[in-house]
């Protein structure tokens, strides 16, 4: 049995709304996630699964899903460049990461929109200070990092994705995906 089948049996799906690489920044985000991986060691993130996580939600019943994809509907949002240019490591969960030195206004806007939906519609989220970062290697080393080449993301979308857990680990599915204002859908 996979390890979260009970919670699929359970009409229970794990959700999270993230900002996804187009291919390009993906390759420059893998190829941050390898440099940093030759200095704490570790596992590198699957470059299929490289993401920034905008409001994790966690297990939600699935018939809730539909006011999550009304949520993001309903969160407007102007399209911005997101610059990581930081990277560092967190002791506590083994976690080396790239992030913004400085969080664009419009990502700080989007977060905010999805937190106060996600509230309105009775859903439970840990309201930690927001911190943008995208996971590049699990189980890292933490020690003193050089400095890696920043990366520019071109952000004209966010999307609702849910995570399944396999043996291997997560495999995730996007299930709503919404454009930025004057952005064509994709």
């Amino acid at each position: 049995m996979q390890p979260n089948a009970e919670a699929q049996e359970a009409g229970v799906a794990r959700v999270f709304f993230a900002l996804w690489p187009d291919d390009m920044v993906r390759r420059a985000l893998s190829g941050c996630g390898e440099a940093l991986y030759r200095q704490v060691g570790g596992k590198p993130t699957r470059a299929e699964s490289v993401h920034l996580t905008l409001l994790f939600l966690g297990d939600v019943p699935v018939a809730r899903v539909q006011a999550l994809q009304a949520v993001g509907a309903g969160a407007a949002f102007e399209p911005f460049t997101l610059r990581l240019n930081r990277v560092g490591c967190w002791k506590h969960n083994q976690i080396a990461w790239a992030a913004p030195s400085q969080v664009p206004p419009a990502l700080a806007r989007l977060v905010q929109a999805l937190e106060a939906g996600a509230d309105g519609e009775g859903f439970r989220f840990d309201r930690r200070p927001y911190a943008a970062h995208v996971t590049l290697v699990r189980k890292a080393r933490c020690v003193p990092l050089t400095r890696v080449d920043p990366v520019d993301w071109p952000v004209s979308q966010f999307v609702l994705v849910r995570s399944e857990l396999h043996s291997e680990g997560s495999r995730y599915r996007t299930i709503g995906q919404w454009p930025a204002a004057g952005e064509a859908a994709a």
